[in-house]
């Protein structure tokens, strides 16, 4: 592997992991915390995270897939950060930024957001934590938990 490709190949990892990090659950807090202020909006959102995040952790739990980089654990807590499917990441940034999504009107911000999310959901098979099925059923979770959270909170 020539010089140039290898530097091109490490920012493409650098900037994978920057993405990435997009959909951390302190990112998402604050940016939606800056973005609804504290409102109803954001407090539904937080409930519909919580939700997410024992959801994907259960099915993560129960039905253990090794992630493409080979992850090993012991113990049933890191045995859920090293499952694969389905991807966490995905679903989160999908239930947040569709509260953002569906909170604003502008189509500008509409458009970037749905860029973001499938930024997140790349990022996370370029860094080989996932794969593309664990990517698309994070999203099919987070869209799922989006609109039935929605239609019981409100």
């Amino acid at each position: 592997m020539s010089e140039t490709n290898k530097f091109l190949q490490d920012k493409v990892i650098h900037w994978s992991r920057d993405i990435t990090s997009l959909a951390n659950p302190i990112v998402i807090v604050f940016v939606s915390l800056v973005a609804l202020g504290l409102n109803t909006s954001f407090y539904h959102l937080l409930i519909l995270l919580a939700v997410n995040e024992v959801l994907c952790s259960l099915i993560k739990l129960l039905y253990h897939r090794p992630r493409p980089d080979g992850q090993s654990f012991e113990g049933a807590v890191v045995k859920i950060d090293a499952g694969s499917f389905p991807s966490i990441h995905s679903s989160r940034i999908m239930v947040t930024y569709l509260s953002l999504i569906y909170h604003f009107d502008s189509m500008v911000l509409k458009i970037v957001l749905t860029l973001m999310i499938l930024a997140v959901g790349t990022s996370r098979v370029m860094l080989k934590r996932h794969y593309w099925s664990d990517v698309i059923a994070g999203f099919i979770i987070g869209v799922a938990i989006y609109f039935l959270g929605t239609y019981l909170l409100n």
